[in-house]
């Protein structure tokens, strides 16, 4: 038994780690995509004319104006 709980604990510290590390690249994603848009935005792009575009509204944090 405590082989089994010292195995999970380790898949469990494992998991953790990847989860931590898939958050920060996430994280950083999210900065590059709204970096992108706050370009887009100043160079007059139409975000509402496309699907794509409304997709981004959509999920545009409540600060942010289009």
């Amino acid at each position: 038994m405590m082989m089994t709980i010292e195995k999970r604990l380790e898949d469990l510290g494992a998991v953790q780690s990847e989860i931590v590390e898939l958050e920060t690249l996430l994280e950083s994603a999210r900065d590059i995509k709204w970096g992108l848009v706050e370009d887009l935005k100043e160079m007059g792009h139409d975000f509402t004319s496309s699907r794509e575009g409304m997709d981004v509204v959509l999920s545009a944090p409540p600060s942010m104006r289009f």
